[in-house]
């Protein structure tokens, strides 16, 4: 029996791990696994008893790396891509195109279109990984990935798609509740219910960043509610509980269907949706995609 086998019993304590440590999170290593917070502390939990070592120092929201960990970690990620390698050039994903996109993104406007990208990947099975936040894609395995931000994403090579644009939007029965249409003046919303999502370490626009940019503060107003689920604020926004900030393109289908109404001005930044592929290996599906989506997108 090998002494790695041995000494840790399961190798899946492994790769658990090494998403948790990557992650810097065990509910976030959870999500991306597929398995349930407590599952994956009882396989970390296994581990350091295995190899007698902690592994983590525990924290309230988060878990912090031990010199143990670090080292394990360091091992275990150059372990795992040398792996990774060695099936890629087996031609284990040779059919499979893998793009990677925020939820809210996918959701919104590319689960709607899957059989057009499809065919601008030239019939190749698509295989989409949803990630959080972009520190999710480190030391991940994707073709492609539409990312948001500066366009200055670490390991990659960017190309912009489209500009981050935001307006507020409102069910219609809401905005006639309170008066709102497209004119109306960004003041007027400071007394309507808000849907906020968890602006944390995110990047994208805030409601305290689109009130800011008419000199408004948005903090008096009381008993905020935050989601972390783009979907699932719009959802909330259907259904008439709330003004919430609408992305252009994520959007626009729902405007068209008239369940949603755009009720205030329309602000840009300097951020904006980026399609990425790891540097250096831009293949003919990729620049294909990359046209598609610009053609759908511009």
């Amino acid at each position: 029996m090998r002494e790695l086998i041995r000494r840790v019993g399961r190798l899946q304590r492994l790769a658990v791990f090494e998403a948790a440590a990557r992650l810097g999170s065990f509910t976030g290593a959870a999500r991306e696994l597929g398995m349930t917070q407590p599952a994956v502390t009882r396989q970390i939990r296994s581990l350091e008893s295995s190899i007698n070592a902690a592994l983590f120092h525990r924290t309230s929201n988060r878990s912090e790396l031990t010199d143990a960990g670090r080292t394990l970690l360091s091992e275990v990620s150059r372990g795992f891509s040398s792996i990774e390698g060695a099936l890629a050039g087996l031609g284990q994903r040779a059919e499979v195109f893998v793009l990677a996109c925020h939820p809210g993104f996918a959701q919104q406007w590319l689960v709607p279109r899957l059989d057009r990208v499809q065919e601008a990947l030239g019939g190749r099975e698509l295989r989409l990984w949803l990630f959080d936040r972009e520190v999710d894609l480190a030391g991940g395995s994707f073709d492609a990935a539409i990312q948001f931000g500066r366009g200055t994403f670490p390991d990659v090579d960017s190309e912009l798609l489209f500009p981050e644009s935001v307006f507020p939007v409102a069910a219609p029965a809401l905005a006639a509740t309170f008066s709102l249409r497209v004119s109306s003046p960004p003041d007027h919303l400071l007394d309507v219910p808000l849907l906020h999502m968890d602006d944390g370490d995110r990047p994208w626009m805030s409601w305290g960043e689109w009130f800011g940019r008419f000199g408004l503060d948005v903090s008096r107003q009381p008993g905020r509610v935050l989601f972390n689920n783009y979907p699932v604020v719009l959802q909330q926004a259907v259904a008439g509980r709330g003004v919430a900030l609408g992305w252009r393109h994520l959007v626009d289908d729902l405007l068209a269907d008239g369940v949603l109404e755009q009720v205030g001005p329309e602000v840009t930044s300097s951020e904006g949706y980026f399609l990425t592929w790891p540097t250096g290996t831009r293949a003919s599906t990729t620049q294909a995609l990359a046209v598609w989506l610009k053609d759908q997108l511009g």
